[in-house]
């Protein structure tokens, strides 16, 4: 019961959060404003706190909490959330590549991602595309460092 009232309270909160980022000026892909980006996470938010609730009156979660299968579910959400909000503290004294493969591969190991090796491999690739994405193609500052300006030099 606990579960679907939580699941019904994130549904509201996307939906709240939601209207009050379209409320920005979203603009266009060309020239996004600045409710750009809090509209597309509040979409994405929305969805996901959508297919939470589904499952969640569905009963699929209680009946993997009575199969004793889903112990790391209560675990994980606040080694999620613990991480996320550790990123940004260690994100200027660690430089963007190696704060943000910790907190990747953290994160992928909480959400027991296939294998360690295949989450090791994931985080490295996607925190160097992010690094090359935003420093390079779109030219946003990130905290650098000995690792960051190697890879910009290439």
């Amino acid at each position: 019961m606990q579960e679907k009232a939580i699941s019904l309270a994130v549904l509201i909160f996307a939906l709240v959060y939601l209207a009050s980022s379209i409320a920005l000026s979203v603009g266009t892909l060309a020239e996004p404003g600045p409710g750009f980006m809090p509209t597309a996470v509040g979409a994405l938010l929305l969805i996901v706190a959508a297919f939470y609730a589904y499952r969640t009156f569905r009963g699929r979660a209680e009946r993997a909490e009575k199969e004793g299968g889903s112990s790391w579910l209560k675990a994980a959400p606040l080694g999620i959330a613990l991480a996320t909000v550790a990123y940004p503290f260690i994100l200027r004294p660690l430089n963007f590549l190696l704060s943000t493969f910790l907190v990747l591969f953290v994160l992928f190991r909480l959400m027991r991602y296939k294998s360690t090796l295949a989450s090791l491999l994931i985080a490295a690739v996607a925190t160097i595309a992010s690094f090359l994405i935003f420093a390079k193609l779109l030219g946003v500052v990130l905290p650098s460092g000995f690792l960051e300006d190697a890879l910009t030099k290439l």
